[in-house]
């Protein structure tokens, strides 16, 4: 049975561990905290990701705890009303409904669907080294592994990703922080099947049920931010439902972190029988809340090539074709949604939802 290393386990490296097994696969995972990441509060799954759970045999129980999406309104800061998209059909027409979830228990399913001898914490690559019949990943310990393929799904700090290309890359210096926090529907008087989105010329705000009774909020405001100053923004616009959500946040999940993505895509993925994946390859900003869904399609689409081509360097070089123009252009579109004021002229002029539009151009 040919072996799959994964640094990382995250969505990326757990999902793309269940795609290998189901192809036949020895899997072994490799992650440097002492548990699993859940980093966050909770993700936007929209249909292509879904139907990726669903092929991994998880979609009735993913289903079972993940909230499911009847509408998408989109507001002007003022509290207009831009646009209200029926998603009730998304089931029918694109195989799968759009969705949000908690990002621990998204992971503690992916997890326990393996077993607990194939994650092994506590343990962080450094670098590699491979020849043609295999590949070596070293570690912080001075411990090595080896295996047919190497796959680095270590985040956005990637080392694996820093060993392939010699370097650091260069990353986005805006000094955007997104702040996150979960809130009670119902308290906060709205729908536990709608999502939405409000668009100002400051900033803009969100947010996605992610269960029965609870909804996960996110925003920015342009540059670094504390969250009085967040706030200072937010409860002006009261027309809208934000200020009531942040007062009806539920104060330990409020969180804010930096974000960023290269500054440039990256031109290699792959270095002969090593390949990266999910934020390791391509981070993004939340723009497009694609970043899980993205990692989710790295892990199908490199099991599905590793089975159809016999030489794991040739499935891996067609991987690396295959999605770095899909991953790069969803990059691209992530990153328009934080030009707030051209953004919010675009939903106020009735061009309908961005967000959905572009997301479509994938499903066509």
């Amino acid at each position: 049975m040919p072996t799959a290393l994964i640094c990382g386990g995250g969505v990326a490296g757990l999902s793309s561990a269940l795609h290998l097994k189901q192809e036949g696969w020895t899997v072994q995972i490799f992650e440097s905290d002492s548990e699993l990441r859940t980093a966050g509060v909770g993700l936007n799954i929209w249909p292509n990701g879904v139907r990726v759970i669903h092929g991994l045999g998880l979609g009735e129980e993913f289903r079972s705890f993940a909230a499911e999406m009847e509408r998408w309104w989109a507001l002007d800061s003022d509290g207009t009303l831009t646009s209200d998209i029926d998603v009730s059909h998304w089931p029918e027409e694109l195989g799968a409904p759009i969705t949000g979830a908690r990002r621990r228990r998204l992971n503690a399913m992916l997890a326990a669907a393996l077993d607990p001898n194939e994650i092994e914490f506590n343990t962080t690559a450094v670098g590699y080294a491979q020849t043609d019949e295999n590949v070596t990943v070293h570690f912080e310990d001075g411990r090595s592994a080896v295996g047919d393929v190497l796959l680095g799904a270590d985040g956005i700090g990637s080392r694996i990703r820093n060993a392939m290309l010699g370097h650091v890359p260069r990353f986005t210096d805006e000094g955007i922080v997104r702040w996150r926090g979960v809130f009670e529907t119902a308290r906060a008087g709205v729908p536990a099947d709608v999502q939405a989105d409000v668009y100002g010329a400051e900033g803009h705000f969100g947010w996605i049920p992610i269960d029965s009774t609870h909804a996960y909020w996110y925003g920015s405001i342009g540059g670094l931010s504390t969250f009085d100053e967040f706030r200072g923004v937010y409860d002006t616009w009261v027309n809208t439902p934000v200020p009531q959500i942040i007062a009806n946040s539920e104060p330990d999940s409020i969180i804010g972190r930096e974000i960023g993505h290269y500054r440039e895509h990256l031109r290699q993925w792959v270095d002969g029988r090593v390949a990266l994946i999910g934020d390791a390859a391509h981070p993004m900003y939340p723009g497009m809340a694609q970043g899980a869904n993205q990692a989710l399609i790295d892990g199908q689409t490199l099991a599905r090539l590793l089975t159809a081509h016999g030489d794991v360097r040739v499935a891996l070089a067609v991987f690396e074709q295959e999605r770095i123009p899909v991953a790069n252009k969803m990059v691209d579109y992530s990153r328009l949604h934080f030009d707030y004021e051209r953004t919010r002229k675009e939903y106020r002029s009735g061009q309908g939802n961005l967000q959905i539009n572009r997301y479509l151009e994938f499903e066509s």
